[in-house]
């Protein structure tokens, strides 16, 4: 009987390690948005590139990526949803404004507003 629980317990131990490593993995470079510091204290710049400023204006789902992706912030705006929205709407107002423009957010705790480059 104690042999079952060992295993069971070794199973748990490897499935919460798995998700560990994965809630809790870096992106790669090549998986992150661009992010910096914004002009001002306690502001974030968000800058997506075009072919990230397409899906997101596109796709929810894109814009939930990209928001993930681009580390705590997004992390932890996604549980409100407000980043999946200002990237999914400033990526639109971008792509509608010249598709060759990209789409910029700022995020700051008094809000967060849309800029195009």
């Amino acid at each position: 009987m104690c042999k079952g629980k060992s295993k069971l317990f070794a199973r748990a131990a490897v499935a919460v390690a798995v998700v560990l490593a994965t809630v809790f993995t870096v992106p790669s470079p090549a998986q992150a948005v661009t992010v910096r510091p914004g002009a001002q204290a306690f502001q974030i710049d968000v800058m997506l590139d075009d072919y990230e400023t397409e899906q997101a204006r596109r796709s929810y789902w894109a814009a939930t990526v990209t928001c993930w992706n681009t580390g705590l912030v997004g992390q932890v705006t996604i549980l409100t949803q407000v980043c999946q929205a200002m990237v999914t709407v400033c990526a639109a107002q971008a792509y509608y404004a010249n598709p060759r423009k990209r789409a910029g957010i700022t995020f700051s705790p008094g809000g967060s507003w849309c800029w195009k480059y």
